[in-house]
Formats: structure tokens, sequence, C-alpha cells
């Protein structure tokens, strides 16, 4: 499982909206992404995204070949599939 807090999120403090948290969880043998939790700015939307990305049985490596412009809120989910990307390498959940 990976995850990001939007406190500290750039996108998320100049919106004024900086709070939430959110989780991704992945398969820690393949590191395809099975699904996530998020309640924070713009959730609705990483939310689409993700679905997108669930639907199209990625794995967190291939997620994170995607691009990211930057200041965006995208860039806390960045945060969270880099934290699930390593727990994968390590083998921890």
């Amino acid at each position: 499982m990976g995850e990001v807090s939007f406190e500290d999120q750039g996108r998320s403090r100049i919106m004024d909206r900086n709070c939430g948290l959110g989780h991704v969880y992945a398969d820690p043998v393949s590191g395809r992404f099975l699904g996530a939790e998020i309640v924070g700015p713009c959730a609705e939307h990483l939310g689409h995204l993700l679905a997108w990305a669930h639907q199209q049985k990625l794995a967190i490596g291939a997620m994170l070949a995607m691009p990211i412009y930057h200041p965006v809120v995208e860039e806390g989910l960045r945060t969270a599939l880099r934290d699930a990307s390593t727990k994968c390498r390590s083998g921890r959940p």
C-alpha cells in the first residue's frame, strides 16, 4: 500500500484545500494496481483516473511512467504510487 497526505502537497496548498489522505493498493509481486481510497482535493477527478488505470490492468510502474504536469493535485497521487512501488519491490504490503 502506498500513501499520501495532502497537507503539504503543493497544488493543494495553492488551492487552500490542503487536507486529506490517499492510499493506493498494488499486488506486491506483480505491482499491478488493485484499487485506492482517497479523501482530498479533486478526489473525484483522481478516482476517475484510477478507474481507467484499473480497467487497463496497469502496474504501478506503468502509471508512474505517464506524464504529470506541475503543479497539479495528481502530484499527490504520484507520491502514493512511488510509495507503493517501493513497497512492492521490498516485498512489504
